[in-house]
């Protein structure tokens, strides 16, 4: 009977200790903001709030309204804790208080913290792309807390790939390939001009992705889900401009495909990196075959997946 009592009761304690880890698993950080003391300047609870709320505005207020929310005044009415400590003080803000302010000001609440499973990768971009894949990771999760996101393996899948492309004109651009669990017309682009300072360049573009992201955040967005596989095809034929943009487009409409990104775009060869919906590409040869082309699969180990011609 007490050994029955015994497990009963670790039972009941191993529940708890779960539930409670799930419980702090769920808590918004976004919300909480510690201040350090600073000179000439003391911390009252109202100084405290005017310096708090830009900080908070940036976590969850969208890039679009985030100006509008700086000129708000200092309602300490948000709090829900103020406490001071050792080094300064301690703030947590109301999420529901903070909500509603917002809307008595026609602004919209970022409504969760974006948890996101990111992974960054350099192709082409510099000497050392592992150290610069490296080197954008890390700078994603120095800005996380800024900008009010999660990084973490249990968020939501983001892959950010970077990639110079070359376009109609003879130009060079970094493309992003970006896949993952978000509408894609959340992104205002996907291609800027190459300027020379890789790292730099690389991280103002990955964290205006991340911001229009997290921007369009929504906890029950799941629209591009996971790609099984990808087919790289390389295109030999001399097109007009209007012709090649139609094909594009026809293309990335098949219902096979999630996307078509352009690797290289020269006047007589394009390649694209095709993201496929089921992993299979056996229908290519006879879609080439509409537009009078023809599709030539490559051996296994080659540069292509397809060559057309």
């Amino acid at each position: 009977m007490k050994l029955k009592h015994a497990f009963f009761t670790f039972l009941c304690l191993g529940l708890f200790l779960i539930n409670v880890e799930v419980q702090a698993n769920e808590i918004d950080s976004r919300f909480f903001i510690e201040l350090h003391e600073q000179e000439d300047i003391d911390l009252d609870i109202q100084t405290a709030t005017e310096l708090a709320l830009p900080i908070l505005w940036q976590r969850v207020v969208p890039s679009k309204d985030l100006e509008k929310a700086n000129t708000l005044p200092a309602a300490t009415s948000l709090l829900l804790k103020f406490k001071t400590v050792k080094y300064g003080v301690k703030m947590e803000f109301n999420p529901n208080q903070v909500r509603s302010y917002l809307s008595r000001y026609n602004i919209t609440m970022i409504p969760v913290q974006p948890h996101f499973n990111l992974s960054v990768f350099a192709i082409g971009i510099s000497d050392s792309d592992e150290a610069l894949s490296l080197d954008l990771l890390n700078y994603s999760h120095n800005i996380s807390d800024e900008l009010g996101f999660r990084l973490g393996p249990r968020g939501k899948k983001l892959q950010v790939i970077f990639a110079p492309v070359i376009d109609v004109y003879g130009e060079t651009m970094v493309h992003a390939d970006v896949q993952g669990a978000f509408t894609p017309d959340l992104l205002s682009q996907t291609d800027v001009k190459s300027e020379g300072f890789a790292s730099i360049q690389t991280q103002d573009f990955l964290k205006q992705i991340l911001l229009e992201i997290r921007d369009g955040y929504h906890e029950s967005e799941n629209v591009l889900g996971e790609a099984s596989s990808y087919t790289l095809v390389t295109i030999e034929s001399e097109f007009s401009l209007s012709t090649q943009v139609m094909m594009e487009q026809a293309l990335s409409k098949h219902p096979a495909v999630l996307s078509v990104v352009p690797v290289l775009l020269q006047k007589v060869r394009r390649q694209y990196r095709i993201q496929l919906r089921d992993g299979h590409d056996e229908w290519i040869g006879a879609w080439f075959a509409q537009y009078g082309l023809t599709a030539s699969q490559q051996p296994a180990g080659g540069v292509d997946d397809w060559l057309v011609q």
